[in-house]
């Protein structure tokens, strides 16, 4: 009898009726099952894998997300999505008493998010849509679910849009929040040369050379000590006056990369060992240090960074669109025959652009099918935020911010990679203001929403337990 049992309740169980049906979440009267609040963890849970905010190859639920409190990353991934659908579902209520009725870009957009699913489930190699459906946002979803979900994200969305399109911040607001996050808004130019210690994996004739963990460590603290002259010996060099790009040049066989006074934000600090360093107030133009930093069991890494400047970047920031079409394989320095035969693809599709429609839109379409730049390939070939310390390579970037560019600008321009079809889209504010604006609305949406949903009981229910991590 009990094996009886246990095989009912793991068809039940296997069926998705308690899913679809028992009560995960009940935001002040209005019931969501596990079918929905996954949706919405899945959706969170993606997001920060993209950021790497966890190690994603281990369940969240064994992985610390708070050492004080001992919360898991599942808890507060699981908070995030309960207040995220807590959020819409406040907001889509307002604007459905106030009679709000979803804009026609809304619409629109809407109507391409589903358009792309037909397409992207086979892109995908799916069975079917549904089976899309199902791998990315729980083992539950129907198309019809999913098309409810949006549209609530999408009313949330737009209406909160609407209402902040009509707040306009005084300039004081601007200057407050700088003040009190300039380490995270100021810009920090640099140069960097790093030497690397490097254990290969394979011998003269391409062989894989296979070596013990212990072996690897040994033959990698035998290369340490030279690299680590370098570093030092460079050193020495800038602070007796010499010049960076001399040193450069000088090392070149050597070196592992080197960068030029290049500007970065906060954001694009944390990505270096001696990020802190940077950012330390007594900082002075000139300031030298020399940082190691592990990379593995076979890598070590030694910086030489050289401080130049921190300030609030006032230069207006840019954004175009490209098309890349690769001069050879991208393996070599490309031959001449390669570049001529890369530029002439280039100016058959320019030709072809400025023979139709000639619009951004149109000059978007062109990028997934004839770009060559995989990085950008799904965003219509866009690159925003380019400023004259951008780390592009030169020609791109002094292309992108010519002072006398002009919105639709267009124009072939050669690389060390190809040519590229360049789309001047816009001239845009400094980054910092950028970065300002966006903490401003973000933090009238979150005044919006917490008032949309002031004096709400927010309930976890039984089917919180079918959520799978």
């Amino acid at each position: 009898v009990l094996v009886v049992v246990a095989a009912i309740a793991a068809m039940f169980w296997r069926s998705g009726i308690l899913q679809r049906n028992l009560t995960a979440l009940d935001i002040n009267g209005t019931k969501y099952t596990a079918v929905d609040l996954q949706y919405y963890y899945n959706s969170i849970y993606n997001e920060q894998e993209r950021n790497y905010a966890f190690d994603s190859s281990t369940s969240v639920k064994r992985q610390v997300y708070d050492e004080t409190t001992g919360q898991t990353w599942y808890d507060h991934l699981m908070d995030l999505a309960v207040e995220q659908l807590t959020r819409n579902t406040a907001l889509a209520q307002q604007a459905q008493s106030e009679g709000y009725t979803l804009s026609e870009d809304a619409q629109n957009a809407m109507a391409a998010t589903l358009a792309q699913l037909d397409t992207v489930w086979i892109s995908s190699n799916m069975p079917s849509r549904d089976a899309f459906l199902r791998a990315n946002f729980g083992s539950y979803i129907n198309y019809d679910r999913f098309v409810s979900l949006i549209n609530l994200e999408f009313t949330a969305t737009d209406y909160a849009q609407s209402k902040l399109d009509a707040i306009e911040h005084p300039e004081s607001d601007y200057q407050t929040y700088y003040q009190e996050h300039a380490d995270e808004l100021d810009t920090v130019t640099f140069s960097q040369i790093t030497f690397r210690a490097s254990v290969p994996s394979t011998d003269s004739d391409g062989n894989a050379i296979q070596r013990t963990d212990a072996e690897t460590s040994a033959a990698l603290e035998e290369l340490k000590p030279d690299q680590k002259a370098l570093a030092e010996e460079v050193r020495s060099k800038l602070e007796q006056g010499a010049d960076v790009e001399d040193l450069i040049e000088e090392y070149s066989e050597h070196l592992y990369t080197s960068t030029v006074s290049r500007g970065y934000t906060s954001a694009d600090l944390t990505y270096f060992p001696y990020n802190e360093w940077l950012l330390e107030s007594g900082r002075r133009e000139g300031d030298i240090t020399v940082v190691e930093s592990a990379a593995g069991a076979s890598a070590y890494y030694y910086y030489v960074a050289v401080f130049e400047d921190r300030l609030r970047d006032e230069e207006n920031s840019h954004s175009v669109r490209h098309i890349l079409l690769r001069a050879g394989s991208g393996n070599e320095t490309p031959t001449q025959e390669q570049y001529d035969e890369a530029e002439q693809k280039a100016q058959d599709i320019l030709d072809q652009w400025k023979a139709g429609e000639a619009t951004e839109d149109s000059f978007a379409a062109l990028v997934s099918a004839n770009t060559n730049d995989t990085a950008s390939a799904s965003t219509g070939g866009l690159y925003a935020d380019i400023t004259s310390t951008s780390g592009y390579t030169e020609a791109f970037r002094d292309w992108a911010t010519d002072p006398a560019r002009k919105e639709g600008d267009v124009d072939l321009v050669k690389t060390e990679f190809g040519w590229h079809i360049m789309y001047y889209v816009s001239n845009n504010d400094p980054i910092w203001r950028q970065s300002v604006t966006a903490a401003l609305q973000n933090q009238d949406y979150l005044d919006l929403a917490d008032s949309a949903a002031q004096g709400w009981t927010i309930s976890r229910g039984m089917g919180m337990s079918f959520i799978s991590a």
